[in-house]
């Protein structure tokens, strides 16, 4: 389970703009003027988008210049966390459509030098012209590139560059006496087909330009802080899961499967996808096989539905289908975080419903002394509920240092307090931490586990990814990503994830096996799903819902199934099929009444033979 901070996927800290000059500099005592203007450029329908950076190098005193020597190095970054494949691809496809113009619009040489895994391309450019004050040196570069574009269906996320925290926008040189300024200007452009806009980081200022529309960003607002773009409102999911189950039986012979399902089965309970208000999720299943013999909702709304399959013969859950999901327009947007906190706490502590949402559990230690400390800390003095929850936040961050290696092998469930004493984290720690922190101030707060890293590829890196809800009255459950790094917090609607399932305890499992072999427990072995968004147009009205799936079942109003009851006639079958002691009474019980049979029957002709006797 993971999830790649965005400064480290998204938002490259990286500058295209790179500082380095090897020219000598005849000058004195005045000022000179750096500006670099990168344009990221979108075409709605590529998938690329195309990076445009012009550098201008001005000297503001006719007293002195810059000869036509030397060279200015650009620096095109790698996106970081890609496989040394992906990176060379992208390497290769950048360089192909990479163009170097000077003032006129004519081409000018340049060098190419690549760098190791992760520290992208330089490209070198020789000064071809003497810089002085009537005569400003500029350079053009652009190239195309998929590394700030990301599409899931209808779904367009792009991204800009960061600048990091030490960069100085004014260097003054002791031994020249003169001063440098460095302007690093910043704009995504699009075009007027694009989808609505639904989110934008940080403070922008919109221009209409002909057929484009141009988003400018300060350059202090970028210091390690991407501009974010979001355009779309709904996007359309396809889901593929497939379990293959295990042989566990190997005394009941495979060619008597059917004849002899009764007293060699496992059940299997699988968490289906759920549907969620905040985005209001929906579900539509195009394929499910076998059809699951049960379907419930358990305390959290999860919808679980039940299979039976041989346990004598490996055999395989197949489940297919669409997610929709939904979020506002920019201009629509809500902030439910908008209270005071004093208010909403009142309101939590005057519901039942929230109570089991704020007691410690083994892994959200929240009555722990030292998460109590931590909580009181971060919420003395702060007066509303989305102070709060940005504060915890930060925290959570500062504290947290993510790590991909440990993203990617086994990791093991530490808790809130080990984790928030530091070190290498992924998203269950992030999660943990928070969950912890906030039940401690007195909000409630739950686990999400889903998918992200979701795009239009199929073949797609999906990961298994956790966050955050927290209850808000009147608005339901809010969802907060703390393992984002960015200033850009992931608060409120977010549809570039699936949500699978919600938890409010230590497990962060919904597939159960019940078997005579004692497996209890799902694992990853003969497990696999791909979600991917998709672009055509699905008519998911054709498609079936929970209640088709197990008709003889009571489903509410919005056609999700009932709350788990306890039913005799599926804890039986439970017992006599997935059980050895229940299995040993399905195979002995009609052994013993076959006995009890022939010998009653036995008995009566032995007596009727008696009789005959006694007549005769």
């Amino acid at each position: 389970m993971k999830i790649l901070k965005i400064t480290t996927v998204l938002f490259f800290a990286t500058v295209l703009a790179v500082l380095s000059f090897k020219t000598p500099l005849y000058a004195a005592r005045e000022d000179f003027l750096i500006e670099s203007y990168t344009k990221i450029i979108y075409e709605t329908g590529k998938d690329y988008v195309t990076v445009e950076n012009e550098y201008i190098r001005s000297v503001k005193n006719s007293k002195y210049y810059f000869p036509a020597t030397g060279e200015k190095l650009f620096h095109i970054p790698d996106l970081q966390g890609d496989s040394q494949e992906r990176i060379n691809t992208e390497r290769a496809y950048k360089k192909q459509n990479l163009t170097v113009l000077n003032e006129a619009g004519s081409a000018v040489k340049y060098s190419v030098q690549e760098k190791g895994n992760g520290q992208g391309i330089y490209i070198s450019v020789p000064n071809y012209k003497q810089t002085t004050s009537s005569s400003p040196y500029r350079l053009k570069l652009s190239y195309t590139t998929h590394d700030y574009l990301k599409k899931v269906g209808d779904l367009i996320v792009l991204v800009g560059t960061s600048l990091p925290t030490d960069t100085q926008f004014s260097v003054v040189d002791k031994d020249s006496n003169t001063t440098t300024t460095y302007n690093y200007h910043m704009s995504i452009i699009t075009d007027k087909n694009i989808a609505p806009l639904a989110k934008i980081f940080p403070d922008y200022v919109k221009e209409e330009k002909g057929s484009e529309t141009i988003y400018k960003f300060l350059q202090t607002d970028r210091l390690e802080s991407a501009p974010y773009l979001e355009f779309g409102t709904s996007v359309l999911y396809r889901f593929e899961m497939n379990y293959k189950t295990p042989k566990t039986d190997n005394f009941i012979p495979e060619k008597y499967s059917n004849i002899l399902k009764a007293i060699s089965a496992n059940i299997y309970e699988i968490s289906l996808p759920r549907e969620f208000a905040e985005t209001s999720q929906r579900v539509y299943f195009e394929k499910v096989s076998p059809n699951p013999i049960d379907i419930y909702k358990d305390e959290e709304g999860n919808v679980i539905a039940v299979f039976e399959m041989p346990a004598n013969k490996e055999g395989i859950i197949s489940i297919e289908g669409y997610i929709t999901a939904e979020q506002n327009s920019y201009n629509d947007r809500v902030n439910p975080l908008d209270i005071k906190l004093d208010e909403y706490i009142q309101k939590i502590q005057a519901s039942d419903f929230t109570k089991k949402y704020l007691t410690p559990t083994k892994y959200w230690e929240s009555g722990n002394q030292y998460i109590v400390d931590i909580a009181n800390n971060l919420k003395k003095d702060v007066l509303s509920l989305e102070n709060i929850v940005r504060l915890d936040y930060k925290y959570v961050n500062d504290i947290l240092d993510y790590d991909e290696s440990k993203a990617n092998s086994d990791n093991e469930r530490i808790g809130a307090v080990k984790a928030l004493q530091g070190g290498g984290s992924v998203c269950m720690e992030y999660a943990d931490s928070m969950i912890a922190i906030l039940r401690a101030q007195g909000i409630p707060a739950r686990a999400a586990l889903g998918y992200a890293n979701l795009d239009e590829n199929r073949d797609g890196n999906q990961i298994r990814h956790q966050w955050v809800q927290i209850w808000i009255p009147e608005y339901g459950w809010y969802s907060i990503d703390p393992t984002f790094e960015s200033k850009n917090m992931k608060l409120g609607q977010q549809l570039d994830r699936v949500l699978w399932e919600t938890f409010n305890g230590d497990s962060l499992s919904n597939i159960r096996i019940f078997s005579a072999d004692n497996i209890q427990e799902m694992t990853t072995n003969g497990f696999s799903l791909k979600v991917f968004g998709v672009s055509d147009k699905i008519d998911v009205s054709n498609l079936k819902g929970y209640v088709d799936l197990v008709p003889n079942k009571e489903y509410d109003e919005n056609g999700l199934p009932e709350n788990k009851s306890f039913v005799f006639s599926t804890w039986i079958n439970t017992f006599l099929k997935a059980t050895v002691l229940g299995r040993a009474l399905v195979i002995t019980i009609p052994v013993i009444v076959t006995l009890a049979v022939l010998i009653s029957i036995i008995s009566i002709l032995s007596s009727v033979i008696k009789r005959s006797r006694q007549k005769i």
